[in-house]
């Protein structure tokens, strides 16, 4: 630093003044930015949409971009009522961009007004092949409550990924998906019972002391 001498410490820092009033020059004021913008959309070169707030616009490209990080930060599941609120655009603007949000990446499927991406369906279905494993039975129905999915794509997803895949022999019967080892562990232990009875019992007595489950019975699957 004492290499430095006072004239070349002036200089330097007339220098400095000088590149910050050349930027502010050449900076536009907001005013001029809003007229601008007004004149590029007015002669068709830019379009532009505002925010419900009237604060901020924003271009249909990036409005494109921000609908998909918001799926992606909603770990792949959005409703397009709650992107338009997150976002801040009227609906209308939301659902005029769902078809080139698809085609921007073909993997996200749009469900009743829902964005849900593959990576969201794998997980889905890692989730319900690990609760049928820990359980052995769970209700269709059971499934759309937890999940709150539409009864068609949730029916697919059970169909095409769940059954058709599945390494433990799952079964989609009378609205009830279960295991076959679920079906063993009823069967043994409905033997156990009838095993150890002197008399004959009624099926709802059997159902009721065991806890077994009545739609197996009645479908004679055990």
């Amino acid at each position: 630093m004492s290499d430095v001498t006072w004239d070349e410490i002036r200089s330097l820092r007339a220098d400095f003044l000088n590149l910050q009033l050349t930027e502010t020059a050449n900076k536009l004021s907001e005013r001029n930015c809003v007229e601008l913008i007004g004149l590029l959309v007015k002669e068709g070169l830019l379009n532009v949409i505002y925010t419900t707030d009237g604060k901020d616009i924003i271009t249909e490209q990036r409005l494109i971009r921000e609908i998909l990080d918001e799926i992606y930060a909603n770990e792949g599941r959005i409703n397009i009522v709650d992107l338009a609120q997150h976002l801040k655009i009227d609906l209308s603007y939301i659902e005029s961009k769902v078809g080139d949000v698809c085609k921007e990446d073909p993997t996200l499927q749009f469900i009743l007004g829902q964005f849900i991406s593959a990576e969201y369906t794998s997980h889905l279905v890692e989730e319900i092949n690990d609760m049928l494993v820990e359980r052995g039975l769970i209700s269709f129905s059971e499934l759309i409550r937890q999940y709150d999915l539409p009864t068609e794509y949730l029916n697919s997803i059970v169909t095409n990924r769940i059954i058709a895949s599945s390494l433990h022999n799952i079964k989609f019967e009378s609205g009830t998906l279960y295991t076959d080892n679920y079906v063993r562990l009823q069967q043994n232990i409905l033997i156990g019972y009838l095993e150890a009875a002197f008399l004959p019992v009624r099926v709802s007595e059997i159902i009721k002391n065991t806890r077994i489950n009545e739609n197996l019975i009645q479908s004679n699957k055990i």
